[in-house]
């Protein structure tokens, strides 16, 4: 794909998917009467979670995301957005030109990702809808400078009650990445996500979600599980864990660089 055609693909998927939130939006601010009422009705899930350790070293770590949601008629719209930041300091022995041990405190950062994201869907009938995606993310451990993503395609419900649901995604779109070292990636991709949710009892719940992307030049490819236990009305405990490969955007300076990175989480969950 040229230079040109992505740029005009990036603003035909940019442009389709901010017109179809406008549209949505409209026509809650024309059946209302009022722009206030876009601003009405959100609901979601705020987690946080954070660990610390001093001593001979000393680590500190914080996870966070919000995921919000609004349904008016036949549209739904979905905010998103997540943190995962981490710090160290370790004390390493090293031999200086003479050969006697010498040490020194190294800091650094093991974790360093941010992401923020906004999806709408249009609900062609009661199960079957059709989304967009626009979302942006910066991971500098990882080699990721900044990655811009716009996406539409059609997504299918297989079933939704009491006990849970199961989705699937699938689309296509244009992806920029612009990585710490090395050459950057542009270009078109396919899109494709699952998610899936089971309420084992009122209190206790398992979600697994995937989401891919593929192109020519990079394969991104996401896979989380959760457990959460409900601990009162508005507050549950979840334990997370994804896993993340992105292929082609390991660092050739860092010696530690790899194409995949694992996060395990405890966290709260605060129901807003």
């Amino acid at each position: 794909m040229t230079t040109r055609t992505s740029n005009i693909a990036v603003r035909a998927i940019a442009a389709t998917t901010l017109g179809l939130a406008a549209l949505s939006f409209s026509s809650v601010s024309l059946a209302d009467g009022h722009a206030s009422a876009v601003l009405e009705g959100w609901r979601g899930t705020a987690t946080l979670g954070a660990n610390t350790s001093t001593g001979n070293s000393e680590a500190s770590n914080i996870n966070g995301a919000i995921r919000l949601g609004k349904t008016v008629g036949r549209w739904e719209h979905l905010v998103f957005g997540s943190v995962f930041k981490g710090k160290s300091t370790i004390v390493v022995t090293e031999e200086d030109a003479n050969g006697n041990p010498v040490r020194r405190i190294v800091r650094g950062d093991n974790s360093n990702r941010i992401a923020l994201g906004y999806q709408p869907k249009y609900y062609y009938t009661d199960r079957t809808y059709f989304f967009g995606i626009l979302d942006w993310e910066q991971d500098k451990p990882a080699n990721i400078d900044q990655a811009t993503r716009q996406v539409i395609g059609v997504g299918h419900r297989f079933f939704s009650d009491s006990t849970g649901y199961l989705s699937a995604e699938i689309g296509v779109g244009n992806k920029n990445t612009t990585v710490v070292n090395g050459d950057d990636i542009a270009g078109g991709i396919g899109y494709l996500g699952v998610n899936y949710l089971n309420r084992f009892n009122e209190n206790t719940t398992f979600t697994a979600d995937l989401r891919s992307d593929f192109g020519s030049d990079n394969t991104f490819v996401e896979f989380g599980l959760g457990l959460g236990f409900r601990v009162s009305d508005n507050l549950s405990f979840k334990i997370s864990h994804f896993s993340r490969n992105n292929s082609d955007l390991s660092s050739g300076d860092n010696p530690l660089s790899s194409s995949s990175d694992s996060v395990t989480s405890f966290a709260l969950v605060f129901d807003i």
